[in-house]
């Protein structure tokens, strides 16, 4: 997260702004006449194109991004800026996950320490935050699904490994279905015939074969 952050100095127009975003054409750079012609002429209001940099909606050039397009879809506008929202303000997820859920005025103490600057503008920064969470949806988040470990990196280091198998049975066929997973730690001997001889005996108790 940038030390940077953008704030509007007053955030009663910014969701007239965003919801403009949506009913307008996509503009090769999002300038101030474009935001004019959008019905906001004010100059508290001109700081929106830095805070849609901030965002990642539009690049170094105020070009409109991928995600300045996919915001103008109104089924998932909400959703769109939500994650825009997570990512840019990472440090302060990071710090408090439910941080869309606190005041202003709880926010003001975080964003002067990370920003070095004073009470006002540190509350300016969070006012802004809340107005974008209001409008935003951050009910949802995205789960990464951890990659499986492998066994022999489980296995401390330092420790015999034992030799192991795993005999799956056929699930039932039918509206429900069970399976079966066994694991079995085998001794640790060079005779395949001992190896043989357990899995045949398992093979008839389990399978009837």
């Amino acid at each position: 997260m940038e030390q940077d952050v953008p704030y509007l100095p007053s955030t009663k127009n910014l969701h007239g702004i965003l919801q403009a975003i949506q009913q307008a054409a996509v503009p090769e750079a999002f300038t101030v006449d474009f935001l004019k012609d959008l019905g906001f002429t004010s100059s508290n209001d001109r700081p929106i194109i830095k805070l849609l940099r901030f965002l990642g909606m539009l690049d170094s050039a105020n070009r409109p991004q991928t995600p300045y397009r996919e915001f103008l879809d109104h089924t998932k506008a909400k959703a769109v800026l939500g994650s825009r929202i997570r990512a840019a303000y990472d440090d302060l997820f990071t710090a408090d996950k439910n941080a869309h859920a606190k005041s202003a005025s709880a926010l003001k103490g975080w964003f002067r320490t990370k920003t070095g600057v004073g009470d006002k503008v540190a509350e300016k920064m969070a006012t802004t935050f809340r107005s974008l969470t209001q409008y935003g949806d951050l009910s949802t988040t995205q789960l990464t699904e951890a990659e499986p470990e492998d066994e022999e990196k489980k296995q401390p280091s330092g420790t015999p490994s034992t030799p192991s198998s795993v005999l799956k049975l056929p699930a039932i066929e039918g509206n429900l279905g069970f399976v079966y997973r066994i694991e079995i730690h085998l001794p640790d001997t060079q005779n395949v015939d001992t190896y043989r001889a357990i899995f045949r005996a398992l093979r008839e108790e389990l399978l009837g074969t």
